[in-house]
Protein backbone atom coordinates (compact mmCIF):
# COMPACT_ATOMS: atom_id res chain seq x y z
CA UNK A 1 0.00 0.00 0.00
CA UNK A 2 1.16 3.65 -1.13
CA UNK A 3 2.41 6.04 1.98
CA UNK A 4 -0.44 9.30 1.71
CA UNK A 5 1.59 12.65 2.99
CA UNK A 6 -1.42 14.92 2.81
CA UNK A 7 -0.98 18.68 3.35
CA UNK A 8 -2.25 18.75 6.80
CA UNK A 9 -5.75 19.02 5.09
CA UNK A 10 -4.17 22.28 3.48
CA UNK A 11 -5.82 24.89 5.07
CA UNK A 12 -5.09 27.40 2.26
CA UNK A 13 -8.22 30.40 2.89
CA UNK A 14 -8.31 33.65 3.30
CA UNK A 15 -6.63 34.86 6.76
CA UNK A 16 -8.80 38.05 7.44
CA UNK A 17 -12.32 36.43 6.54
CA UNK A 18 -11.93 33.73 9.11
CA UNK A 19 -14.15 35.34 12.26
CA UNK A 20 -14.93 32.69 15.13
CA UNK A 21 -18.68 32.19 15.33
CA UNK A 22 -18.87 31.44 19.12
CA UNK A 23 -21.35 28.92 20.49
CA UNK A 24 -24.66 30.20 22.66
CA UNK A 25 -23.27 28.34 25.26
CA UNK A 26 -19.73 30.58 25.10
CA UNK A 27 -22.29 33.58 24.44
CA UNK A 28 -23.59 32.95 27.92
CA UNK A 29 -26.55 32.18 26.07
CA UNK A 30 -27.04 35.23 23.68
CA UNK A 31 -27.21 35.36 20.29
CA UNK A 32 -23.82 36.39 18.70
CA UNK A 33 -23.87 39.31 17.03
CA UNK A 34 -24.18 39.30 13.13
CA UNK A 35 -19.86 40.21 12.22
CA UNK A 36 -18.99 41.42 8.92
CA UNK A 37 -16.14 39.93 6.53
CA UNK A 38 -13.07 41.24 8.22
CA UNK A 39 -11.33 41.62 4.54
CA UNK A 40 -11.77 44.39 2.21
CA UNK A 41 -11.19 44.01 -1.78
CA UNK A 42 -9.01 47.13 -1.46
CA UNK A 43 -6.29 45.65 0.14
CA UNK A 44 -3.63 42.74 -0.64
CA UNK A 45 -5.30 39.29 -0.22
CA UNK A 46 -2.93 36.88 2.50
CA UNK A 47 -3.21 33.03 1.88
CA UNK A 48 -2.26 30.69 4.72
CA UNK A 49 -0.93 27.19 3.77
CA UNK A 50 -0.17 24.67 6.51
CA UNK A 51 2.75 22.19 5.79
CA UNK A 52 3.96 24.58 2.85
CA UNK A 53 7.74 23.43 2.63
CA UNK A 54 8.17 22.34 -0.74
CA UNK A 55 5.73 23.69 -2.78
CA UNK A 56 4.86 25.13 -5.70
CA UNK A 57 3.15 27.76 -5.67
CA UNK A 58 1.44 30.03 -8.95
CA UNK A 59 -0.64 32.57 -9.43
CA UNK A 60 -3.04 32.60 -12.74
CA UNK A 61 -4.10 35.65 -14.02
CA UNK A 62 -6.63 36.45 -16.29
CA UNK A 63 -5.10 36.37 -19.38
CA UNK A 64 -3.85 32.81 -18.61
CA UNK A 65 -0.11 33.92 -18.07
CA UNK A 66 1.27 32.62 -14.50
CA UNK A 67 3.71 34.21 -11.71
CA UNK A 68 5.46 32.10 -9.12
CA UNK A 69 4.24 33.10 -5.90
CA UNK A 70 6.53 32.29 -2.25
CA UNK A 71 5.53 31.58 1.31
CA UNK A 72 6.58 33.99 3.64
CA UNK A 73 5.80 35.79 6.91
CA UNK A 74 3.10 33.03 7.42
CA UNK A 75 1.32 33.46 4.67
CA UNK A 76 0.99 34.06 0.43
CA UNK A 77 0.18 37.56 -0.21
CA UNK A 78 -1.58 38.02 -3.91
CA UNK A 79 0.06 40.80 -5.58
CA UNK A 80 -2.00 43.24 -6.96
CA UNK A 81 -2.06 42.49 -10.63
CA UNK A 82 -4.35 45.56 -11.73
CA UNK A 83 -6.54 43.60 -13.76
CA UNK A 84 -10.24 43.02 -13.05
CA UNK A 85 -11.46 39.88 -12.79
CA UNK A 86 -11.43 36.14 -11.12
CA UNK A 87 -7.75 35.10 -10.40
CA UNK A 88 -6.20 31.43 -9.37
CA UNK A 89 -4.11 30.27 -6.74
CA UNK A 90 -2.49 26.86 -7.04
CA UNK A 91 -0.24 25.26 -4.35
CA UNK A 92 1.16 22.35 -5.47
CA UNK A 93 3.42 19.70 -3.46
CA UNK A 94 5.00 16.63 -5.36
CA UNK A 95 5.37 13.39 -2.90
CA UNK A 96 6.69 11.16 -5.34
CA UNK A 97 4.29 8.63 -5.04
CA UNK A 98 1.41 11.28 -4.30
CA UNK A 99 0.81 14.79 -5.75
CA UNK A 100 -1.48 17.55 -3.66
CA UNK A 101 -2.63 20.40 -5.41
CA UNK A 102 -4.67 22.70 -3.32
CA UNK A 103 -6.56 25.80 -5.26
CA UNK A 104 -8.09 28.82 -4.67
CA UNK A 105 -10.36 31.01 -7.16
CA UNK A 106 -9.78 35.12 -5.95
CA UNK A 107 -11.64 38.10 -7.40
CA UNK A 108 -9.56 41.05 -8.17
CA UNK A 109 -10.04 44.74 -8.85
CA UNK A 110 -8.69 46.69 -11.49
CA UNK A 111 -8.72 47.64 -15.11
CA UNK A 112 -10.89 45.63 -17.56
CA UNK A 113 -9.17 42.40 -18.51
CA UNK A 114 -11.65 41.70 -20.94
CA UNK A 115 -11.51 38.29 -20.41
CA UNK A 116 -14.06 35.37 -19.75
CA UNK A 117 -13.59 34.13 -16.13
CA UNK A 118 -14.52 31.07 -18.12
CA UNK A 119 -10.95 30.59 -20.04
CA UNK A 120 -9.35 30.43 -17.08
CA UNK A 121 -11.62 27.88 -15.67
CA UNK A 122 -11.64 25.79 -18.63
CA UNK A 123 -7.60 26.01 -18.43
CA UNK A 124 -5.72 22.81 -17.68
CA UNK A 125 -3.84 24.39 -14.28
CA UNK A 126 -3.11 21.07 -12.38
CA UNK A 127 -2.80 17.76 -12.98
CA UNK A 128 -6.00 16.65 -10.78
CA UNK A 129 -8.09 19.88 -10.40
CA UNK A 130 -11.40 21.02 -8.97
CA UNK A 131 -13.13 23.86 -11.28
CA UNK A 132 -16.24 25.64 -9.64
CA UNK A 133 -18.94 25.19 -12.16
CA UNK A 134 -20.59 28.41 -12.72
CA UNK A 135 -17.98 30.33 -11.01
CA UNK A 136 -19.96 32.64 -9.02
CA UNK A 137 -20.06 35.76 -10.91
CA UNK A 138 -18.49 39.64 -9.60
CA UNK A 139 -19.63 40.70 -6.12
CA UNK A 140 -21.27 37.40 -5.86
CA UNK A 141 -20.62 34.50 -3.41
CA UNK A 142 -21.24 31.45 -2.38
CA UNK A 143 -23.93 31.60 0.51
CA UNK A 144 -25.57 28.32 2.59
CA UNK A 145 -28.21 26.83 1.74
CA UNK A 146 -27.57 27.19 -2.23
CA UNK A 147 -26.48 24.40 -4.49
CA UNK A 148 -23.22 24.72 -6.30
CA UNK A 149 -21.77 22.71 -8.74
CA UNK A 150 -17.79 21.61 -9.29
CA UNK A 151 -16.47 19.83 -12.35
CA UNK A 152 -13.53 17.33 -11.37
CA UNK A 153 -10.75 17.35 -14.21
CA UNK A 154 -7.97 14.50 -14.43
CA UNK A 155 -5.37 15.32 -17.33
CA UNK A 156 -7.93 17.81 -18.74
CA UNK A 157 -10.46 14.86 -18.71
CA UNK A 158 -13.59 14.48 -16.43
CA UNK A 159 -12.94 12.50 -13.73
CA UNK A 160 -15.93 10.01 -13.58
CA UNK A 161 -17.16 8.51 -10.55
CA UNK A 162 -15.07 9.84 -7.66
CA UNK A 163 -16.03 10.25 -4.17
CA UNK A 164 -15.80 14.02 -3.27
CA UNK A 165 -16.04 15.59 0.10
CA UNK A 166 -17.49 18.82 1.14
CA UNK A 167 -16.18 20.10 4.71
CA UNK A 168 -16.60 23.46 6.11
CA UNK A 169 -15.57 25.73 9.42
CA UNK A 170 -18.87 25.54 11.10
CA UNK A 171 -18.29 21.44 11.48
CA UNK A 172 -20.30 20.11 8.68
CA UNK A 173 -19.66 17.01 6.55
CA UNK A 174 -21.24 15.71 2.98
CA UNK A 175 -20.44 13.44 0.12
CA UNK A 176 -21.30 12.89 -3.04
CA UNK A 177 -19.82 11.41 -6.27
CA UNK A 178 -18.80 12.76 -10.32
CA UNK A 179 -21.60 11.90 -12.86
CA UNK A 180 -20.48 10.63 -16.17
CA UNK A 181 -19.37 14.01 -17.20
CA UNK A 182 -17.34 15.07 -13.94
CA UNK A 183 -19.60 17.23 -12.33
CA UNK A 184 -20.92 16.99 -8.45
CA UNK A 185 -23.09 18.97 -6.78
CA UNK A 186 -23.43 20.38 -2.96
CA UNK A 187 -26.24 21.75 -1.45
CA UNK A 188 -24.08 23.92 0.74
CA UNK A 189 -25.02 23.24 4.61
CA UNK A 190 -26.93 26.30 6.61
CA UNK A 191 -24.69 25.94 9.27
CA UNK A 192 -24.33 29.35 10.77
CA UNK A 193 -24.88 28.92 14.48
CA UNK A 194 -27.23 31.98 16.26
CA UNK A 195 -28.84 33.12 13.18
CA UNK A 196 -31.03 36.45 14.24
CA UNK A 197 -34.35 36.15 11.77
CA UNK A 198 -34.88 38.59 9.74
CA UNK A 199 -31.40 40.84 10.89
CA UNK A 200 -28.81 41.11 8.53
CA UNK A 201 -25.89 38.70 8.95
CA UNK A 202 -21.99 39.18 6.99
CA UNK A 203 -20.80 36.67 8.70
CA UNK A 204 -18.79 33.99 6.55
CA UNK A 205 -16.57 30.26 6.77
CA UNK A 206 -14.49 28.44 4.78
CA UNK A 207 -15.09 25.25 2.73
CA UNK A 208 -12.76 22.74 1.55
CA UNK A 209 -14.06 20.21 -2.06
CA UNK A 210 -11.49 17.61 -2.05
CA UNK A 211 -11.15 13.92 -4.03
CA UNK A 212 -8.84 11.62 -4.88
CA UNK A 213 -7.37 9.51 -7.90
CA UNK A 214 -4.89 7.13 -8.64
CA UNK A 215 -4.15 7.02 -12.45
CA UNK A 216 -1.15 4.92 -12.99
CA UNK A 217 1.60 4.42 -10.02
CA UNK A 218 0.59 8.32 -8.99
CA UNK A 219 -2.46 9.21 -6.29
CA UNK A 220 -3.55 12.37 -7.19
CA UNK A 221 -5.20 14.43 -4.29
CA UNK A 222 -6.78 18.35 -5.22
CA UNK A 223 -8.59 20.67 -2.98
CA UNK A 224 -10.76 23.87 -3.76
CA UNK A 225 -10.97 26.21 -1.03
CA UNK A 226 -13.39 29.06 -1.13
CA UNK A 227 -15.45 31.67 1.35
CA UNK A 228 -19.26 31.08 1.85
CA UNK A 229 -21.49 33.19 3.76
CA UNK A 230 -24.88 33.95 5.51
CA UNK A 231 -27.75 32.67 3.17
CA UNK A 232 -29.69 36.21 2.45
CA UNK A 233 -32.88 34.11 2.79
CA UNK A 234 -32.58 34.59 6.87
CA UNK A 235 -33.17 38.03 6.50
CA UNK A 236 -34.19 38.69 3.09
CA UNK A 237 -37.70 36.60 3.47
CA UNK A 238 -38.81 38.24 6.61
CA UNK A 239 -37.98 41.54 4.96
CA UNK A 240 -40.40 40.80 1.90
CA UNK A 241 -42.80 39.40 3.86
CA UNK A 242 -43.59 42.87 6.18
CA UNK A 243 -43.52 44.70 2.84
CA UNK A 244 -45.97 42.35 1.57
CA UNK A 245 -47.97 43.07 5.07
CA UNK A 246 -47.80 46.50 4.25
CA UNK A 247 -48.52 47.11 0.96
CA UNK A 248 -51.29 44.97 1.59
CA UNK A 249 -52.41 47.23 4.36
CA UNK A 250 -51.89 50.42 2.39
CA UNK A 251 -53.90 48.76 -0.74
CA UNK A 252 -56.96 47.73 1.41
CA UNK A 253 -56.69 51.06 3.24
CA UNK A 254 -57.63 52.81 -0.43
CA UNK A 255 -60.03 50.64 -1.66
CA UNK A 256 -61.92 50.92 2.08
CA UNK A 257 -61.84 54.97 1.81
CA UNK A 258 -62.47 54.73 -2.79
CA UNK A 259 -65.70 52.37 -1.52
CA UNK A 260 -66.76 55.33 1.63
CA UNK A 261 -66.20 57.98 -0.78
CA UNK A 262 -68.12 56.57 -3.36
CA UNK A 263 -71.11 55.80 -1.10
CA UNK A 264 -70.95 59.08 0.22
CA UNK A 265 -71.57 60.43 -3.38
CA UNK A 266 -74.58 57.93 -3.89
Amino acid sequence: MKRYKPLSMLAMALMLTLPVAKSAEEAGDKPTQPQPPAHSHRGPKKLMLENSDGAKITLWKPDLTTQPLTFEHGGITIPKTGTDNYHVVIAEKDWGDSKEAVIRYEYQFGRPSKRSPSELAGTEKTAFEIVPDPIPREHNHYHSDQTWGFLLRIHGAPAVGIPVSLETDNGSQMQASTDESGRVAFHLPDDFPDIVTGERDRRSAELAISAVIQDGDIDYQTTLTAEYRVAPSHWQSTRMGLLVAGLGLIVGGLIGKTKKTAGKKA
